[in-house]
């Protein structure tokens, strides 16, 4: 097949994996597990983030660079974002050169577009969490086990050794892909002298014991070269917080039905049949990979084979689809590998190269346009990281899809709609960090404005958890805004502060804001708008558009709807 247009599609690929990841992330508030590290950098140094792991898990070294920033040069999305970013961009780039020794150029283009469009790889390069890390961290670090293994390089060796431990210090769980080539080698080394033993006289016998004893002394060197690096970092918060990591051991069990949901997720797709096509890809791209190299087949398998150790863990939360997807996400590229050598079967059949690409480029298309990636990337969306759209990509299974409240949502916003999209721009206060309690995204896929968190403390009482002092000086976050700086005139850019009276889901700790509305009125005016759930004020001129319309006490309205304009509210 000429080799011109699998090019192309290969530049294509890293082009739109790209593309996706860098897609909006530099409007993303940060949620959830993002803030596990923000919240130990503002209450400890530097030798107590290097020493715990948290019973809320942040990673260590992501952390000490985050502290590092906050003591320095300031603390930004970016400065969180960016390397998730880069990592992930750099497996598209590198990814196919790693293994172009073993995979024809046709199967890692097909790879390249397959990790392009995974909704697991882009969702994790948009978050400032270790994930998108470790997926290149340990792909590279099991790329250069097996050619230090065959060639001898210690160069290979090198890069093995540093990839495991920038890995394994950034999360645990890596460390489950990253080690297997050991015992993956050792039993390939025992297995290979049992057989020459049967096989063979005792002079080949002695020879494969020699060698036998050779490869095995390798294998000892550099764990314990790999062991020693991993110790100078982990041995500290094992010993000093060790009950953190036994406390989130054997929690939880993984069922059938999680295991399905997993490689849906794993699979990138919310229909069975999509998922059952990609398996039956993954397991003929491993047959025709064992006919060609069966040593390589054996050793991508075992590699792969870490899931079912990550799921018989019992870890906390295992049985929930993201969570067991996420820690096996270094498996991820090389089940795509699989999947990418299966679909070369099919499409070199044709009778054409061009035909051929085009095919290959039709089938990733369909892949994108039928996951959930078009749900998520309406402009603006600044909540990629919400579990609406990441704990389960079948909102039929989704509990923050189908149990969290979803409306009514308030008429104010179906009010800004008549607007042109990103015109405006919100305060939101005040704000849970976790999903459950967050009805931003639901909010906003109405309105189509920008939004910025408001942080209320000390104004309308004082909140630990998903806020920060403004005393902070080294927090430089665009996303969030203090109400107590809006309160001085510091209102250059806002255009409504909405005040939510009570939290989106029930048994929320919610801050007394009836107490603070006093205030804000006789500093910002009367309320532009009112119901049950909200109150807005405008706070700048942009605003005096609609204040004649939001002044009604409109009926909220059905995130569902279709209609722009509530009929309580049209003027």
């Amino acid at each position: 097949m000429r080799s011109s247009p699998w090019r192309v599609l290969l530049v294509a690929g890293i082009v739109v994996g790209a593309a996706l990841r860098a897609w909006q992330i530099g409007s993303q508030v940060l949620i959830e597990d993002e803030w596990h590290a923000i919240h130990k950098l503002l209450h400890a140094d530097a030798l107590d983030i290097f020493t715990h792991l948290g019973h809320s898990d942040y990673s260590i070294p992501l952390t000490l660079y985050y502290g590092w920033l906050y003591h320095h040069s300031g603390l930004s999305e970016w400065s969180m974002h960016w390397p998730s970013l880069a990592a992930a961009i750099a497996l598209l780039i590198a990814g196919p050169r790693l293994i172009a020794r073993d995979f024809s150029l046709p199967v890692r283009s097909i790879w390249v577009g397959l990790v392009a469009v995974s909704p697991l790889l882009v969702y994790h390069a948009k978050i400032a969490r270790p994930y998108a890390l470790t997926s290149l961290l340990t792909f590279v670090a099991i790329v250069a086990f097996r050619n230090w293994w065959r060639g001898r390089s210690r160069l290979d060796a090198a890069v093995y050794v540093a990839s495991t431990f920038l890995a394994g210090w950034l999360h645990l769980v890596a460390l489950t892909f990253a080690l297997l080539p050991f015992l993956h080698y050792a039993v390939s080394a025992i297995a290979m002298f049992a057989r020459a033993t049967a096989q063979s006289g005792s002079g080949t016998a002695r020879e494969r014991g020699a060698q036998l004893r050779t490869d095995i002394a390798r294998l000892f060197g550099l764990a314990a070269v790999t062991g020693i690096a991993l110790a100078l970092v982990l041995l500290p918060p094992l010993v000093v917080d060790f009950a953190s990591l036994t406390a989130k051991a054997a929690q939880d069990r993984v069922t059938a039905e999680s295991l399905y949901r997993t490689w849906l997720m794993l699979a990138g797709t919310s229909h069975g049949i999509v998922a059952a096509l990609a398996a039956i890809a993954a397991a003929w791209g491993f047959v025709r990979i064992r006919a060609r190299d069966a040593e390589l087949a054996a050793y991508l398998a075992t590699i792969v084979a870490g899931i079912a150790v990550v799921a018989a863990s019992g870890a906390m939360w295992i049985s929930h689809p993201l969570v067991l997807a996420r820690y096996s996400i270094p498996a991820l590229p090389f089940l795509l590998l699989f999947a990418a050598e299966g679909v070369v079967d099919a499409v070199e059949r044709l009778a054409r190269p061009t035909l051929a690409t085009f095919a290959t480029a039709s089938m990733l298309i369909g892949v994108l346009v039928t996951g959930p990636l078009p749900a998520q990337w309406h402009y603006p969306n600044q909540f990629w990281g919400h579990m609406l759209y990441q704990f389960d990509y079948d909102r039929a299974h989704n509990p923050y899809a189908t149990l969290v409240p979803d409306g009514p949502v308030p008429a104010f916003y179906a009010l800004l709609r008549r607007l042109p999209p990103r015109s405006i721009t919100l305060v939101e206060m005040p704000w849970r960090l976790e999903s459950q309690f967050n009805s931003q995204p639901i909010y906003q896929a109405v309105h189509r404005q920008w939004i910025r968190i408001g942080l209320v403390t000390p104004v309308c009482g004082s909140v630990g958890f998903g806020e920060y002092g403004e005393d902070e000086a080294g927090m430089r976050m665009r996303q969030f805004v203090h109400l107590s700086a809006l309160l001085r005139g510091e209102t250059a850019g806002v255009d409504y502060l909405v005040v939510h009276r009570r939290a989106a889901g029930a048994n929320s700790p919610w801050p007394d804001v009836q107490q603070c509305l006093p205030q804000l009125a006789r500093r910002f005016g009367d309320p532009v708008y009112g119901d049950a759930q909200i109150t807005v004020f405008g706070l700048s001129r942009a605003a005096a558009a609609l204040d004649a319309s939001n002044a009604v006490r409109a009926a909220p309205v059905s995130p569902h709807s279709t209609d722009d304009t509530p009929a309580g509210a049209r003027p």
